[in-house]
């Protein structure tokens, strides 16, 4: 080693030359020196992707199946034999077997046929018209309309090309001679040639009915009456309806059903002003039939039991509309009537609750009741399914 103070070398504690103390050197740490031992972690799994765990393909399937649930809602499909259906015979077999239906009764039958192609429609109209379906027929892009000389309608739809085809058959309709309205609507239009029909329903500012006995050519007489009659604002004329509305806010719809019957709807909208400048036309005077003066002499008037009776029959048909709705909601041409009847059936309750506070017969207070009830228990019929 070095002498600090001399500088001469030498080995030993002290240096021979000065005699100063050698340096003592500190010991030189180890390169490495020992680190406490800490255990180290271990390696942690790597995480599944989501789309790897087993429940995410159970919430897609699930998913999947909700969707189709949704997409095919309604699309219940059953076994159909054409010879179980009891106005059957009218019709030539459909082309298929599988279906839904919702009437099968001698007033009426309608069902749809899963899965009928255009070719297969077309084909089924020609063979109606084989038997007899060619009475003023109706020809739209996806619906036909058409009587036989029996009177019965027939209205076939088809909206998809390998869709449902709907087939929906009607009895010949019931008409008796009616009275025209003597109120605020009646007055608004002048009479029709026939007094042949069935009202839908009738009062003071609002009616529909069907004129029987009633051509082509009348319909259009009649369409020209009520136009010289104000019914110009807003028209719209087709082939077989007329629509229009007068000076005072009515509309008036009018179509040629086929088979010489015409309807008649004729309405005041609520935001119309409410004005009557019309003056009452003249109305036929009839003497009173063998059956109105036994109506009269049991204590029932004659208008207030086809009051009654019209708002009976309304209610089973309307009964019968909501169970084909409500098995089938989707259903393109039950929504399209759904508005219609709910007007109907304002209508016809309307009416029927105005009688209520007449002063009505002992007699007449309990065909009202009766009546009451027999509607009550057909539209529990339909709330409860």
């Amino acid at each position: 080693m070095k002498c600090n103070r001399c500088g001469a070398e030498y080995q030993g504690n002290f240096c021979p030359s000065c005699g100063a103390p050698a340096e003592i050197q500190p010991p030189t740490p180890p390169q490495n020196p020992a680190q406490p031992y800490v255990t180290p972690p271990k390696p942690q799994k790597p995480k599944k992707p989501i789309y790897k765990k087993w429940w995410f393909y159970g919430i897609i399937v699930i998913l999947l199946i909700v969707l189709v649930s949704a997409v095919a809602g309604g699309q219940k499909s059953v076994k159909i034999d054409w010879s179980e259906m009891v106005l059957g015979q009218q019709l030539p077999e459909p082309p298929g077997k599988k279906g839904e239906i919702y009437e099968n009764s001698a007033d009426m039958l309608h069902l749809d046929i899963r899965k009928v192609t255009d070719a297969q429609y077309t084909a089924y109209i020609d063979a109606c018209k084989e038997m007899g379906f060619t009475v003023d027929p109706q020809a739209e892009s996806s619906t036909y309309d058409v009587h036989n000389s029996a009177g019965y309608k027939l209205h076939l739809s088809h909206y998809d090309s390998k869709g449902d085809m709907g087939i929906q058959l009607e009895k010949p309709m019931e008409m008796t001679r009616i009275t025209w309205p003597t109120g605020k609507a009646g007055r608004q239009l002048p009479l029709p040639k026939s007094m042949t029909g069935r009202f839908d329903y009738e009062y003071a500012d609002k009616f529909c009915v069907y004129i029987g006995n009633t051509d082509r050519a009348a319909y259009d007489a009649y369409v020209q009456a009520c136009a010289d009659k104000g019914f110009t604002v807003d028209y719209d004329k087709g082939d077989f309806e007329y629509r229009a509305s007068n000076a005072g806010g009515w509309l008036l719809v009018l179509k040629y059903e086929g088979y010489n019957i015409m309807s008649i709807d004729l309405s005041l909208p609520e935001d119309a002003a409410d004005q009557d400048t019309t003056v009452a036309p003249k109305t036929e005077t009839t003497k009173p039939t063998t059956t109105e003066k036994q109506a009269q002499s049991d204590g029932v008037r004659a208008d207030f039991k086809a009051a009654m009776d019209s708002y009976e029959a309304f209610m089973d048909e309307y009964v019968a509309f909501m169970k084909k709705y409500k098995a089938n909601p989707s259903n393109a041409a039950l929504i399209a009537d759904y508005a219609k009847y709910m007007k109907k059936y304002t209508a016809m309750c309307d009416t029927f609750e105005k009688w209520e506070g007449e002063d009505l017969s002992a007699e007449e207070m309990a065909y009202y009741i009766d009546v009451q009830a027999r509607v009550s228990k057909k539209l529990v019929e339909v709330t409860a399914e």
